[in-house]
């Protein structure tokens, strides 16, 4: 199994590159706060961040009992928020280094890097737009290896994953008798950097070109036009898919709160071998009212079905999230997950419409109530070819004067396209379908205005056509945080993790303590 994680020379090392980091943020934040008022009616927010963390584990290596390795963990995390919320861009940029620095244990020190960036930048006025979203995380290899619940363990099961996706378009209207739109899109995933084990794993690129042509909006009866060419290219098995569709629609809107539509079409595809055949679907959307939405579209595929379906319904302390949806997919992470910071998004979108103020106020809750913006069910699994993958959703929180809950369920289905991919020891090759299911529980209570504790319980399995054992793990976690200032929190916790593995079950139990100081 590769490594996961790019190596560090030395423990001084690793912390001579945290600290130039952390005084670059001061500096930028420095210079931040001078500027005052100023930059804040520009809409333009700097936060640099620091976390220190200690955590002693009685299994680094996930081993089973009786080679357990005992081991304190030291990590820096400097960090940086960016926010734009006026002007030509706007978005947000997230930023964390994680240094971790291995005492009492063999281990190597190494760095993690998190990113999450999402922005938007108008060329031209209402005409020609540039969205950017790019995301840097730690990810499961296979979904049949060695689960973990801290990417700080020694798990030979996780690699880093950097995904990059530029999306340009032009949007305009045509002598008031239709609008278009043609939008263009390219992505590329990489994992584990050139040199280190696992080099490749899952690397892809994929580029598509779309245009799409409507009627004018308000009529009882509109019409659609829309052609779409797309193609992926995965590096370490050297595979190619393309696709190509031509679709004409027409939608119904009896009234403002409903919507019906049919279309059909042409599409030629190579993912079962060469082939040109017909397509065709339906659609409906009911929004009884702002808070409330029901959608669902359906098409026909000749290799294989696709549809969303979403039930969703919003209230000022409760939000319930239901969705279902199958299509094809390039790998990586399963499409439609919520982590904790999407589901507080969708939640308090009816008290902060403006999407850059929410994500501002999304993070200042999780911070208080000691919830991982990250916390998800699933972790997925790399894969080399392209996949039909079918994930069901159930998502749900409530926030209380003094309570918050929040649940997470989904069941995700990936199955393979096409032959297996040869040079490849991906799970797609081993099985033609992976199923994973998950779910994860929190309770947290605000005991005082400056402190709260959480306790957290998550459970996961994965298991695949063929394959004579799964995998599944089981975590429980319990932490208290305390504000000891406007801008500093301090957390500390116990972790509780059991493997379900038949061949790689481990125990593991975890103290950890955390300081981050927000500048």
């Amino acid at each position: 199994m590769p490594r996961v994680a790019a190596r560090l020379p030395s423990r001084r090392g690793l912390v001579a590159a945290c600290l130039l980091l952390v005084a670059s943020l001061g500096t930028h934040a420095q210079s931040s706060a001078e500027e005052g008022d100023a930059t804040r009616r520009q809409g333009l927010t700097v936060t640099p961040r620091i976390g220190l963390s200690e955590t002693w584990t009685d299994n680094l290596t996930l081993a089973p009992d009786g080679q357990r390795d005992r081991a304190l963990i030291t990590t820096v995390s400097p960090g940086v928020t960016v926010t734009s919320q006026t002007g030509m861009v706007r978005g947000v940029l997230d930023y964390t280094l994680d240094g971790l620095i291995y005492l009492k244990s063999d281990q190597k020190n190494r760095l993690q890097n998190q990113l999450n960036l999402r922005g938007n930048a108008e060329l031209v006025p209402r005409a020609l737009f540039v969205d950017v979203q790019g995301n840097i995380s730690q990810q499961s290899i296979s979904a049949f290896g060695q689960q973990s619940p801290s990417n700080q363990l020694d798990s030979p099961n996780r690699t880093e994953v950097r995904t990059v996706s530029v999306t340009p378009y032009w949007r305009g209207a045509l002598a008031g008798a239709a609008t278009f739109e043609l939008r263009a899109n390219g992505q590329i995933r990489s994992s584990t950097e050139s040199g280190n084990a696992g080099a490749n794993a899952g690397d892809s690129k994929e580029g598509s070109l779309n245009l799409s042509l409507a009627g004018p909006q308000g009529r009882l009866l509109n019409w659609g036009l829309q052609a779409n060419t797309r193609r992926i290219h995965y590096d370490q098995t050297g595979l190619d898919n393309r696709s190509s569709s031509a679709i004409a629609s027409l939608t119904l809107v009896p009234d403002i709160d409903w919507a019906a539509g049919v279309n059909a079409g042409r599409e030629r595809s190579d993912f079962l071998g060469k082939d040109t055949s017909t397509i065709y679907g339906a659609s409906l959307k009911w929004t009884p009212s702002p808070r409330t939405t029901f959608s669902g579209d359906w098409q026909h595929h000749s290799y294989g079905d696709s549809h969303n379906l979403l039930a969703e319904h919003r209230m000022t302390q409760f939000v319930l999230r239901v969705t279902s949806s199958e299509s094809v997919s390039s790998g990586g992470s399963p499409s439609g997950q919520m982590n904790n910071y999407q589901l507080l998004d969708l939640q308090f979108t009816s008290i902060e419409p403006d999407p850059i103020r929410r994500a501002t106020l999304v993070r200042a809750t999780l911070a208080a109530l000691g919830l991982s913006p990250d916390a998800i069910t699933s972790n997925g699994f790399v894969a080399n070819t392209a996949m039909l993958q079918r994930r069901t959703e159930l998502s749900l929180a409530w926030t209380g004067p003094r309570l918050t809950v929040t649940l997470s369920a989904n069941d995700n289905n990936s199955r393979r396209l096409g032959v297996a991919p040869t040079g490849s020891g991906g799970d797609l090759a081993l099985t033609d379908n992976v199923r994973q299911r998950g779910a994860t529980l929190s309770v947290s209570y605000r005991f005082t205005p400056l402190a709260n504790g959480t306790l957290s319980y998550t459970r996961q399995h994965s298991s695949g056509d063929g394959v004579s054992a799964g995998s599944g793990l089981r975590s429980l976690f319990a932490t208290t945080t305390i504000r000891l200032g406007p801008r500093t929190d301090a957390t500390v916790g116990l972790r509780q993790t059991r493997s379900e593995d038949q061949f790689l079950a481990y125990r593991e139990n975890a103290v950890y303590a955390q300081l981050s100081q927000r500048f």
